[in-house]
């Protein structure tokens, strides 16, 4: 069987673009004709936003090719009564420890967002386990995942919500463990050899730290295991960043990059940070009129630019006697990497541009 997940949607009756990202995903799902759905946790930005958004979801999520299994995540962990409809094609998992369906060579385990101690599930947990079926359990938690940078996380992803260790997690034996609550990225993570942990992360972008065109989760059980798994992207809203870092003879070349990454995201549903940075030999004047000139010719309408301009006129380092010498003997080395030499002629620059400030 086919089945999609995602999390993290945060749905909101004032973000429109949260609901066009779940249509999206919707026809996505019908495009690959999956038989399910999973979201797992924080459907809705909040219990309020559920209460208010549910009339428009209900006609939205009924009468689908598929079944949508979705569990409360800590946003919205009191958005689900029984007597509340959603929608006739969405089932919100809501019983405590977990609930248990079985879908054709699948185990679906969900684990609704609770506090409590997962450690306290574990053995119940691992007698559920039916080996001759793939086993998947839907959580929405915080996984140790040190390798992630800081400036990953937001202020949320930081709390501990469900801390779940993954050598626990390795040791129950489930074929996957797809998860919610991390928002900036899709991370595999293979803690065993049999389990593979996914944050699908969100598929439309709730803060500037989720960056690039967002994705969901492709599970494809009829597959070798090496080729089940597969990310598709969406065309939801995102926020994304071109850095541009000048140097010092190179503008124009820069400068056809920066608009050659522009037209990169023409049709897309994104706002842009433009960073151009680096080193000029022109005035700064002369190279934001330029700039400019690129930015006004792509079609971007303003609102979904933002523009940081941190490069510097570096004409007096460049005729500092010592960098010249520094130049000269640089171009003597006998060396076919060019880009190193760049680099280390951009350090030097760099030094010399910081000793100028000194003075």
């Amino acid at each position: 069987m086919k089945i999609i997940q995602t999390s993290d949607l945060h749905l909101s009756s004032k973000k429109p673009e949260r609901i066009k990202a779940l249509e999206n995903i919707i026809s996505m799902a019908i495009e690959q004709k999956v038989e399910l759905v999973l979201i797992s946790g924080d459907l809705f930005d909040s219990d309020e936003q559920a209460d208010v958004l549910r009339p428009t979801l209900r006609n939205v999520l009924s009468s689908l090719p598929f079944t949508i299994i979705a569990i409360p995540g800590n946003h919205d962990m009191g958005s689900y009564r029984s007597d509340l409809n959603f929608g006739n094609s969405i089932k919100i998992m809501t019983s405590n420890p977990f609930e248990i369906t079985d879908h054709e060579d699948t185990r679906l385990i969900s684990v609704p967002y609770s506090n409590q101690n997962f450690n306290d599930l574990v053995f119940d947990l691992k007698n559920e386990i039916d080996k001759s079926r793939i086993n998947i359990l839907m959580l929405h938690c915080t996984l140790d995942i040190p390798y992630l940078g800081e400036e990953e996380y937001g202020q949320e992803e930081r709390q501990a919500y469900l801390p779940v260790n993954s050598r626990v997690l390795g040791d129950l034996g489930f074929d996957y463990i797809m998860s919610g609550h991390f928002h900036s990225r899709v991370v595999e993570n293979h803690i065993t050899d049999k389990s593979v942990f996914i944050y699908s992360g969100s598929p439309v972008s709730v803060t500037r730290k989720e960056q690039g065109r967002r994705r969901v989760t492709l599970l494809d059980t009829n597959k070798a295991k090496d080729k089940r798994l597969s990310f598709l992207e969406l065309d939801s809203f995102y926020y994304d960043r071109i850095e541009i870092n000048f140097y010092p003879g190179k503008e124009d070349k820069l400068l056809k990059e920066l608009k050659s990454r522009l037209a990169s995201f023409t049709g897309h549903d994104v706002c842009l940070e433009i960073r151009p940075g680096g080193f000029i030999s022109m005035g700064e004047k002369d190279l934001g009129k330029e700039i400019s000139k690129v930015i006004d010719s792509s079609g971007f309408e303003s609102g979904r630019l933002e523009i940081s301009e941190e490069y510097r006129d570096i004409k007096s380092v460049l005729e500092d006697p010592l960098y010249k010498a520094f130049k000269e003997n640089l171009n003597n080395i006998k060396s076919n990497d060019q880009d190193l030499r760049e680099k280390i002629d951009e350090m030097v620059i760099m030094q010399f541009s910081k000793l100028n400030t000194l003075k």
